[in-house]
């Protein structure tokens, strides 16, 4: 059964970082719509605000991703955190006149739920392995 380690990981606390600015992703990009249309300023900023975003959130991925990674060897969070930045990316680098607002907002929600996802298994899978005190869990296999 697992057990759960009582002092939090470094990895843990870059996952609780990661889950806020990916949430806090989320809430600027389906509010930035409403909010453009009443500040124009907003409109005009939006594309560097967005490419600043993600790159943030690659950052904070990165810093709590490959350590989790290399304590619980678990693929697939790597993998879904992959899926998470490949569309924020899309979403960023797509040229503007063949994407609409909707698509890619939707890119960049669910992307940014993708991202939720990951460090919330990298949580679980970090704080909660049996054997991590004794041996790397690396001998789980997916």
């Amino acid at each position: 059964m697992y057990k759960i380690v009582a002092n939090p990981t470094v990895s843990s606390r870059w996952d609780k970082t990661g889950i806020v600015a990916s949430t806090l992703c989320i809430i600027h990009c389906i509010l930035t719509p409403f909010v453009a249309a009443a500040l124009p300023i907003i409109a005009a900023t939006e594309r560097s605000t967005h490419i600043g975003l993600t790159i943030l959130l690659m950052a904070i991925g990165s810093v709590a991703f490959v350590p989790g990674y290399r304590k619980h060897g678990r693929r697939s969070m790597v993998y879904m955190g992959m899926v998470g930045f490949m569309m924020l990316c899309s979403a960023v680098l797509l040229p503007e006149n063949l994407v609409s607002e909707a698509i890619e907002t939707t890119l960049t929600v669910i992307g940014g739920g993708f991202l939720i996802i990951a460090h919330l298994s990298n949580m679980y899978f970090c704080l909660n392995c049996s054997i991590c005190n004794e041996n790397p869990c690396r001998s789980h296999s997916e």
